[in-house]
């Protein structure tokens, strides 16, 4: 599971001389329709200078510029991707930066110690673990694995008529098929649905308990939604959103899910 392996890992880490752990809330949704994490954000690095002016070691003051620095460049160059907040756990030695863009809230902080401050990040991998989507649009369906909002992995699957099978594939489009009309296809797919749909959750079920995923969500029209609820085991259900959400690039879909659910 990648976010409780990060979470070890960072946690394995120490730095006699300092680590930066920052939790920046970027919702614009709680009242900060302005930017107001940017103040924020400037407020919480000059306290963490000022608590470092009142160090003994002289390589912390240095240290932990370099790290703001870096920090504050990140940030400017992610601004557009940020969702509803920004994790980062750095240390001084450089052998540790890990930071995740999220599509849930947190508590904005910042802390300067020999070691990360993850009580924050456990609580919401505890709250929000890693969950697959499954996004249905007729002949497609997407498995998306997430946690946190972050997307982790991406399986395609497209109904191949010719094959009479479920192909996944891993560029961004589906394979086409040449010799089969739209409106054919749309009356082969009116005829076979529930049997086809029915067909792919042996995979999806495999996609979930490969992955050791708390679960998956069911996202479509409602008629799709219907044909594959049935035959999925309660166990790796965890719940149905009945939108078209098919025709949005995957970050979209995630954060839409998210908003759904929080």
């Amino acid at each position: 599971m990648a976010m409780t392996k990060d979470i070890k890992k960072i946690n394995a880490k120490s730095d006699d001389i300092g680590i930066l752990t920052m939790y920046l809330n970027t919702d614009a949704s709680e009242g900060q329709q302005n930017g107001e994490w940017k103040i924020h954000l400037k407020n919480g690095m000059k306290e963490l200078k000022d608590q470092v002016k009142e160090s003994e070691n002289p390589k912390e003051g240095k240290a932990l510029k370099k790290l703001l620095d870096r920090m504050e460049t990140r940030i400017q160059e992610q601004q557009l991707n940020m969702q509803k907040s920004y994790f980062l756990a750095a240390s001084a030695d450089g052998e540790l930066w890990e930071e995740k863009i999220l599509q849930v809230p947190v508590t904005t902080s910042f802390h300067w110690s020999t070691e990360a401050q993850t009580q924050q990040l456990e609580a919401l991998d505890q709250k929000f673990p890693e969950t697959g989507i499954i996004v249905i649009q007729q002949r497609n369906v997407a498995f998306i694995e997430t946690a946190l909002g972050e997307i982790l992995d991406e399986r395609h699957f497209s109904w191949d008529l010719a094959r009479e099978d479920w192909v996944d594939y891993d560029k961004a489009t589906p394979p086409v098929d040449r010799a089969t009309g739209k409106d054919a296809f749309q009356r082969r797919f009116d005829e076979n649905r529930q049997r086809w749909y029915k067909n792919l959750v042996p995979r999806l079920s495999k996609e979930i308990k490969e992955r050791k995923l708390s679960g998956a969500y069911l996202v479509g029209s409602r008629e799709s939604v219907a044909e594959i609820e049935p035959h999925m085991s309660a166990s790796y259900l965890k719940g149905t959103i009945t939108k078209n959400l098919g025709p949005m690039p995957s970050h979209e879909i995630v954060k839409e899910v998210y908003d759904t659910l929080i």
